[in-house]
C-alpha cells in the first residue's frame, strides 16, 4: 500500500472514530478490528499535522434577526370560537363579528 493510500485510510479511520459515539480509543479499535497502537500513532500524527497547518478560514453568514413571534388571536363569544392568524384582514373580521352578533341575539 502506498504512503498516500495508507494516510487516507487512517484519516478515514480517525474521522470514523471521532464521529462515533465511542469515547474510548481502545474500545473503538476492538470493535472495528483496528490495531490500538497504530491508532494512537496516527492520532498523534494527525494532531501534529493539524498544529503545523495554517488556520482555515470559513465563511460566516449573518442572518437578520427574526421579528418577534406574532401570536394569533382567538375570540370566544357565546360558545363560538374565531381564530385569527397574525395576518388577518381587519375588514373581514369586522364583517364576521357583525354576522355573529346578529345571529347570537
Amino acid at each position: 500500500m502506498k504512503q498516500s493510500e495508507r494516510q487516507l485510510m487512517w484519516q478515514s479511520r480517525i474521522q470514523a472514530f471521532h464521529t462515533s459515539d465511542e469515547t474510548s480509543v481502545a474500545a473503538w479499535c476492538t470493535k472495528e478490528n483496528v490495531p490500538v497502537q497504530s491508532m494512537y500513532h496516527w492520532l498523534r500524527k494527525s494532531r501534529t499535522q493539524s498544529k503545523n497547518q495554517p488556520a482555515q478560514w470559513l465563511p460566516v453568514v449573518v442572518e437578520e434577526a427574526n421579528s418577534p413571534e406574532v401570536i394569533p388571536i382567538t375570540i370566544k363569544l357565546n360558545g363560538i370560537t374565531i381564530d385569527c392568524p397574525p395576518s388577518f384582514d381587519e375588514d373581514t373580521l369586522t364583517k364576521i363579528l357583525q354576522v355573529v352578533q346578529h345571529h347570537v341575539h
